[in-house]
């Protein structure tokens, strides 16, 4: 590796040190206080419309994950976080490549940063994904509450009451964040509106949008939020159905896409000198590389083929 290349390396890797060093420093927090405060002046002075006294959902993608996660409070600390796990992956990729193949630096800098950002955002994701899971279960115990309340006569606003009262979380917070935003006089449709983006399960929309309709044509609705639990209460009898009889499938691909990797795992360990001239070898390791990244997205295949949405 030339001068220039490694030149480039260093500064890279400096700049990424500064990076991490400055986001983790006692005043980021400042930071991020004095630019909100700064901000909310400006819009103060600035908006001639009426001012709401209601905080508006952030809509990008990041702040969708974390509202389903249930860690929407902390959301600029997340941010902060997700960038420098993204710096801290591109100089650690960046390292391990300048020890074995000093001309993939580089490459492996911008390949951290790509893992990095995703990693961190596919690890929220997997946190909002059991959220949801668990508030999907408990939706049918929780509609079956709804109906009792219905039924005898009571308001909206008093369902919400009972079910912040009575509910397990993570579905207890919900209804006592919308409790408190129909107590402070926010309309009703709104905040099943951002009780549908934070719970963003199909059974949660499907009771939204019946409720709306209720309201719009009229009719029972303590009864058609009875059929919509003892729809979600069949959808689950027919998802584990599914799974039972997926499950050889599952293990299948789980074994077919495991299988080469245990192959090279025990070549290597009962003769090793048969596998390491060609782990040695710079290209062998690009087409190594290359047929693991194609392996993964077979076995990915095969384990969609056999997972059914239901």
């Amino acid at each position: 590796m030339d001068t220039v290349g490694i030149s480039i390396f260093v500064t890279i890797l400096l700049l990424g040190v500064v990076a991490v060093i400055a986001a983790r420093r006692p005043w980021a927090d400042d930071l991020i206080r004095l630019d909100k405060h700064k901000k909310a002046m400006r819009s103060k002075y600035h908006e001639e419309d009426e001012v709401s006294i209601f905080l508006t959902q952030r809509t990008n993608y990041l702040a969708q994950k974390l509202a389903q996660a249930g860690l929407e409070a902390k959301y600029d600390q997340m941010k902060v976080q997700w960038i420098g796990a993204t710096i801290v992956s591109g100089i650690i990729f960046a390292v391990i490549a300048y020890m074995n193949m000093p001309e993939l630096a580089v490459l492996g800098f911008i390949f951290g940063l790509v893992l990095g950002a995703g990693g961190f955002v596919g690890y929220i994701g997997h946190l909002a994904h059991l959220r949801q899971q668990k508030v999907t279960e408990q939706l049918p115990q929780v509609l079956e509450t709804m109906v009792s309340s219905l039924r005898a006569g009571s308001p909206v606003i008093e369902v919400f009451k009972v079910l912040a009262e009575t509910a397990v979380d993570p579905i207890r917070s919900e209804f006592k964040r919308g409790l408190v935003s129909l107590q402070l006089g926010k309309p009703f449709r709104e905040v099943m509106g951002e009780m549908a983006v934070r719970i963003h399960t199909p059974d949660f929309r499907l009771l939204t949008a019946a409720i709306f309709i209720s309201q719009d044509v009229g009719g029972n609705l303590a009864e058609v939020v009875a059929t919509i639990a003892e729809a979600i209460r069949e959808r689950f009898k027919l998802r584990d159905y599914m799974n039972a009889l997926t499950a050889q499938g599952k293990m299948t691909a789980l074994f077919i896409g495991s299988l080469p990797y245990g192959i090279t795992f025990l070549t290597y360990l009962i003769s090793p000198g048969y596998i390491v001239p060609f782990l040695n070898h710079p290209i062998a390791r690009i087409v190594l590389f290359a047929l693991i990244i194609w392996e993964s997205i077979g076995a990915w295949i095969l384990i969609k083929m056999t997972t059914f949405d239901v």
